[in-house]
């Protein structure tokens, strides 16, 4: 497999749990409910170009061209035997996505490439500088006036979700964690150049409180924009 960073780290940690990621994320996610939320938002769009930002096994990829069915979609991934398992998927279900690996803090997209960004769990892989350079990034090849819908861990909802959050914590690492659990993924994103940020739902599932966003990169931009 091709390394692109020597932290790197793959969705569930070891590459041998990526075969049964579709089947975990199925179990334990509610997977086809934060999916639908979080393309809620951008549903009435007409994008010419659309970019899945750590896609992973290329579902969201889909659902993408499903729901854009003229428009050009990528999906990028930084892990190459993930991207294995979209390929077969992608090409199983006969539709043209461009699937490419690279990583999030480094797209490799010219500026105001895309009209629509999205990104799902991806985020609480990473620590919080390659946060905000991914963010930063997202802002960059987006088209002023283009959107991003963004799915992550967020503050716990209630305790028991508080609880299961720990528990995610334990498996996932503390430090790439903690920002999401004090629910500072929207302040990241104000800092990074994005405006008209809103939580537009939550997701209460066994590993924690999901949030979901929407955010848009501004027509008029000026110095202050970016931090």
């Amino acid at each position: 497999m091709k390394t692109l960073s020597p932290t790197y780290k793959p969705a569930l940690r070891w590459n041998s749990l990526t075969r049964f990621y579709d089947q975990i994320m199925a179990l334990t996610m509610r997977e086809d409910l934060f999916r639908m939320l979080l393309l809620d938002p951008i549903r009435d769009q007409k994008p010419h170009y659309v970019l899945d930002v750590g896609c992973g096994t290329g579902t969201q990829a889909l659902l993408l061209h499903r729901l854009f069915p003229d428009a050009s979609v990528f999906g990028l991934d930084g892990d190459e035997t993930v991207l294995a398992i979209a390929r077969q998927k992608h090409a199983h279900a006969g539709w043209p996505v461009t699937l490419e690996q690279g990583l999030s803090t480094a797209l490799p997209y010219p500026d105001g490439s895309m009209d629509i960004v999205t990104c799902s769990l991806l985020l609480h892989h990473l620590s919080d500088t390659d946060k905000k350079q991914s963010i930063r990034e997202m802002w960059r090849v987006l088209i002023p006036g283009g959107a991003l819908a963004l799915a992550d861990w967020g503050e716990p909802a209630n305790d028991a979700m508080r609880l299961l959050f720990y528990g995610l914590q334990l498996f996932d690492g503390f430090d790439t964690t903690r920002a999401n659990g004090r629910g500072l993924i929207p302040n990241m994103l104000y800092d990074g150049g994005f405006r008209q940020i809103t939580q537009t739902g939550q997701v209460n599932t066994l590993f924690g409180t999901m949030a979901l966003y929407y955010a848009v990169k501004p027509t008029y931009i000026n110095q202050t924009t970016i931090r």
